[in-house]
């Protein structure tokens, strides 16, 4: 059987037995109204998602979600888990697991091959690459909490644990440096992977601390290393390993005081707002907890990190008028060791008795003249 996998136009179809309606891109190669008796891909974000079998194919065949089977070509094939929902026309399956590049897969109506559909390679121009590594300087307390790895594109879940070796002073690979979580902390897009240094290790209190000590300990050398095995949702693998190089240093037991921060406030309209921190601070959560306020309305802009994470400025989307804003700052925001603004993350017995703070916004006020 000619099994082809094709590129037109879109075709909307409305998929039933299922708790909403999802539409898919289905690319026709004869034209959207006319219909086909190939087996399509259905790609959606780039990615081969699903299958759309025709319900009549070539010999009389009727083919329903009871009678067909969808299984990898191999010399034991087992059928693919996934949904099998259908319109007038096809029948779509959408695999649980999802299909891998440059394999074929089979077809099977009531038991017999009825076709066969090759997943293309992905092109080796798209290889994700590894953007960064947070934090991006190159010491770091001995109890830094979380390490955030940024790629380019969507990458593969579940299997970070196989492609991250700490290498510690260039001879000793550490085992057990950071918590094994499943599902694993990665961002909507899968572009963002939050690594946590074992809490229980960093907390002085715990058993895990006075057993183990410290997943980092202060005067020691690590390297970072990712493999270049790691593959992302299109199969394509990394284009190299990456390394990351770092020294351990002191323990870091004080919050970030935003009293200590410098406002480097706009002189001109298009100039960005630069608040510059006394310490490092979380990537992550330097970015997602400042907002700019112009009195009780939150102004459009973006922010960027600075080097090392030390600052971080705000780029209005608008030019700045003259006037009084805030700066607000949700205490959540943390430095590199888990110590928000409120409270410390190991809070030992000695700070038993200490008073935790319950507020939730600190705002600086400052006041733009631009020029």
């Amino acid at each position: 059987m000619a099994i082809a996998v094709i590129i037109c136009c879109y075709h909307k179809i409305r998929l039933c037995f299922t708790y909403n309606l999802i539409f898919f891109a289905l690319l026709l190669f004869s034209g959207c109204t006319k219909k086909s008796s190939a087996i399509n891909i259905i790609w959606v974000n780039e990615r081969p998602s699903a299958l759309a079998i025709p319900r009549d194919l070539p010999g009389d065949v009727t083919v329903s979600p009871e009678n067909i089977i969808v299984r990898m070509e191999s010399k034991n094939p087992v059928a693919m888990l996934g949904n099998y929902t259908f319109d007038d026309d096809h029948v779509i399956f959408e695999p649980l697991i999802p299909f891998t590049r440059g394999l074929r897969y089979e077809i099977l109506v009531n038991g017999v091959i009825a076709g066969k559909v090759d997943i293309p390679e992905a092109d080796a121009a798209d290889s994700p690459l590894l953007l960064n590594i947070y934090p991006t300087q190159d010491t770091v307390p001995e109890n830094l909490l979380k390490i955030y790895l940024h790629f380019s594109k969507p990458m593969r879940e579940g299997v970070s644990a196989q492609h991250i070796t700490v290498i510690k002073n260039n001879t000793d690979t550490l085992q057990g440096t950071f918590l094994d979580l499943q599902p694993e902390l990665w961002n909507e897009d899968r572009t963002m992977l939050t690594l946590w240094l074992d809490p229980g290790r960093i907390k002085r209190d715990l058993i895990p601390n006075k057993i183990s000590g410290t997943p980092l300990q202060n005067g020691n050398h690590y390297t970072l290393i990712i493999a270049d095995r790691w593959t992302d949702t299109q199969g394509l693998s990394l284009t190299k390993p990456f390394k990351k190089e770092f020294t351990a240093a002191t323990r870091d037991s004080e919050s970030p005081d935003p009293k200590s921060w410098t406002l480097n406030k706009p002189v001109s309209p298009t100039d960005p707002l630069v608040v510059i921190f006394n310490s490092p601070l979380d990537y992550s959560l330097m970015m997602s907890t400042l907002l700019v306020h112009d009195g009780n309305t939150s102004i459009a802009g973006r922010w960027e990190p600075g080097a090392k994470e030390k600052s971080i400025k705000f780029i209005p989307g608008e030019n700045w008028i003259a006037g009084n804003y805030t700066l607000r700052i949700e205490t959540r925001l943390e430095d590199l060791a888990g110590n928000n603004i409120n409270r410390l993350f190991d809070r030992t017995i000695k700070h038993a008795g200490d008073t935790v703070s319950a507020v939730e916004i600190i705002s600086i006020p400052f006041t733009v003249t631009p020029q």
